[in-house]
């Protein structure tokens, strides 16, 4: 079924690369084989055979063979045609000429290509020109050793890049096949295409969570690494949601089914991470901008060869080319770099924006939900009128515990800090927009705004008034509170800074960006005052989310190359405009979000770090192109001064491209040892995790 038929092939890869329990697999069209690594605690061996055979079922079968891509065995023979024919028995020599030109056609196709389609000087045309003068001088070795390197060299990119891309994948991608579906008192393994919205299933200790849905009963310790970057497992209750791809550290949950299979965020990231690895190998990258810089300085000295030293200096010097390795080895680094990111819940929707993060000099936050989280901290409370502090918050926490707003949470949060244990409230009415009327311990009590307290004819003390108009010239809220027919007091609510915000500055400084800016719809005061805490170099104050994008241009007026880092909510046209553009947004709303890179957590803990591999990332290709560099310059001046031919050319520069190709996978080292860390931590659990009883 599979004999010759890469579709098939590549329709079972896609299977299997978001497959629970599966490690590794190859397969292959020329020997109709499918090899599996799999774990047996996750799948049976009769669950593997299915997932294969569903794959195959579901798949478009061809109706004819593939071609035989017999390029580079053919290259590999011409090999010791050519080595006889030049050394030992010339009358071969045309034989071996033509099976050379033979191997040479895909150069002259891709020069072709790049000279008319793409209207470019690239190094294919260099190629070309070095296969024509090796014909031309009979130089039938070199030139196939050349055309063995440049198929070789193809083989081992395109090897590199699907596992770089399954890798990629992997890091969001792994969902389990197989759920235990709870019914009637009793949990059933069925196939996750069974699934319905609103089944309950039950996820217990060690396993991979397999749908978005909520909690219905139970707890438990929810590792959200995968999708959201977080360092520590997330408890998880009754009501909460959970997500595709998390894994249960401890408890045991009944989840009630909201999506499943490809609508799950985890499928839709790794749609994207798809999208993206896909996009950049058919983009020019920088490899490929300095590879194109070299070729008219290399065809200017190869017309110097050819004035001194005849035909064949001239194709030594012109094989000698700074671009056919840059051109393999950084899109490897930036493949290899991209899984990186993914690992780290970096998700990277343009790699030209992973290129560009290293020579940005400007940061530009917007200020709510960015540097400051959505939930408002308690600051100073205010008492009147004889109550205490602590009673006022008690009176506030008690009248908001049934409330999830935002408001409500600071004072809870700042109740439970000071360990304030919390009456009884036996009614509540609530009027929306204004307040809420409570009776706790016998007393009338209310909570809201100032407006409020006048509606219902309560008068504020001078001090409190006096408090109101500081805390409004500082952007803050104010949320009073009445106690039977009085005011007893106010609580101030402020904007609570992410507790990482100011690392991340001093990180930043560190790392080169020169200007830090924050951007804000609220009033002047509270974002000078902010800016001025962290140190930042400008704000910008009562700015419509429409306008923001006309001072991101204001800023790139100035020269500078603007990195925009918001919510994505109000922010599109900025982060659109933006050189790179990041967002903070979760995962549930992954896929329409308009922001170059997404940080999947709450929090810009890996600013620092996406600036690093960015960085890492332009050392790599600038150490690949060093690595071309040098011995293909010593190699021409080879030519000129000790007689090098187009043989020592021909090793020279493949030698180059091929530890350039070494050094393009380096990042590669450091995903294999997080991916074994995470394999060994969850080996761990799978063997501290209770068998599961069931009928």
């Amino acid at each position: 079924m599979l004999y010759r038929k890469v579709e098939l092939c590549q329709a079972i890869e896609r299977e299997l690369m978001s497959v629970l329990g599966v490690d590794k697999f190859k397969t292959s069209a020329l020997t109709s084989t499918v090899v599996v690594d799999y774990d047996p605690h996750e799948l049976s061996r009769v669950q593997m055979i299915e997932i294969i055979e569903s794959a195959l079922q579901n798949a478009d079968h061809p109706t004819e063979l593939d071609k035989l891509d017999l390029h580079l065995p053919i290259c590999t023979a011409s090999l010791p045609l050519a080595a006889v024919a030049q050394f030992a028995f010339p009358p071969l020599l045309p034989v071996a000429a033509v099976v050379f030109a033979y191997t040479s056609i895909p150069t002259f196709k891709e020069a072709r290509a790049v000279l008319f389609e793409e209207k470019r000087l690239g190094v294919d045309v260099l190629d070309a020109i070095v296969v024509i003068g090796c014909l031309g001088t009979m130089s039938i070795f070199p030139g196939a050793v050349l055309c063995w390197c440049l198929g070789l060299g193809k083989v081992l990119v395109k090897r590199t890049q699907d596992n770089s891309k399954k890798l990629l994948l992997n890091a969001f991608g792994k969902q389990p096949r197989y759920v235990w579906l709870y019914r009637d008192g009793v949990e059933v393994q069925i196939s996750m295409d069974r699934l319905e919205q609103g089944d309950i299933i039950v996820v217990n200790t060690g396993e991979v969570v397999p749908v978005d849905g909520v909690i219905v009963e139970g707890m438990a310790m929810i590792d959200q690494h995968a999708l959201t970057g977080e360092s520590t497992p997330a408890e998880k209750g009754v009501g909460d949601k959970v997500f595709a791809s998390t894994l249960m550290v401890a408890g045991k949950v009944f989840v009630s089914v909201e999506k499943s299979g490809s609508d799950t965020a985890s499928a839709k990231i790794s749609q994207i991470l798809n999208d993206s690895a896909g996009y950049k190998l058919s983009s020019q990258h920088k490899g490929e901008r300095l590879a194109d810089k070299a070729v008219i300085p290399t065809l200017a000295i190869g017309s110097l060869g050819l004035a001194t030293m005849g035909p064949a200096g001239a194709v030594a010097v012109l094989n000698s080319d700074f671009g056919t390795g840059i051109r393999m080895a950084a899109p490897l680094a930036m493949l290899s770099s991209l899984a990186l990111c993914a690992n780290k819940g970096i998700l990277v929707k343009d790699g030209r924006a992973l290129e560009l993060m290293n020579e940005i000099d400007t940061v530009l936050f917007d200020k709510t939900g960015t540097l400051t989280r959505e939930r408002p901290e308690v600051g100073r409370i205010i008492a009147a009128n004889g109550f205490s502090e602590e009673r006022i918050l008690q009176f506030a926490a008690a009248a908001e515990r049934k409330f999830h707003h935002p408001i409500a949470l600071a004072i809870l949060h700042k109740a439970k800090e000071w360990n304030l244990e919390l009456p009884a409230i036996d009614d509540t009415q609530y009027k929306v927009g204004y307040g809420i009327t409570v009776h706790v311990e016998g007393h009338t009590v209310r909570v809201g705004s100032k407006r409020f307290m006048e509606m219902e004819g309560i008068e504020l003390p001078p001090e409190v008034k006096e408090s109101l108009e500081v805390s409004h010239l500082e952007g803050h809220t104010v949320v009073m509170v009445s106690v039977d027919g009085q005011l007893g007091g106010a609580l101030e609510l402020q904007a609570a800074v992410r507790p990482e915000v100011r690392d991340i500055v001093a990180g930043l400084r560190q790392r080169g960006i020169k200007h830090l800016a924050i951007i804000s719809g609220d009033h002047d005061a509270p974002t000078r005052k902010l800016a001025e805490s962290l140190g930042m170099d400008r704000y910008f104050a009562q700015v419509l989310p429409a306008d923001k994008a006309d001072y991101v241009e204001k800023l790139q007026k100035e020269g500078r190359k603007v990195c925009f880092v918001g919510d994505g909510i109000n922010d599109s046209i900025a982060l659109k405009k933006a050189n790179v553009s990041i967002s903070l947004r979760g995962a549930s709303s992954i896929a329409t979000d308009t922001a170059h890179i997404v940080f999947l957590e709450e929090g810009l803990a890996k600013l620092c770090e996406l600036r690093d591999i960015s960085h890492d990332l332009d050392r790599n290709v600038k150490r690949s192109w060093n690595l071309i560099l040098a011995p293909n310059i010593a190699c021409i001046v080879g030519v000129f001064t000790l007689g090098f031919g187009i043989m020592a050319s021909v090793v020279t520069n493949n030698v180059a491209a091929l530890a350039a190709l070494g050094n393009g996978m380096l990042p590669l080292r450091k995903i294999a040892q997080i991916e074994a860390e995470r394999r060994h931590k969850r080996e761990l659990r799978q063997a501290h995790a209770p068998d599961r009883k069931t009928v």
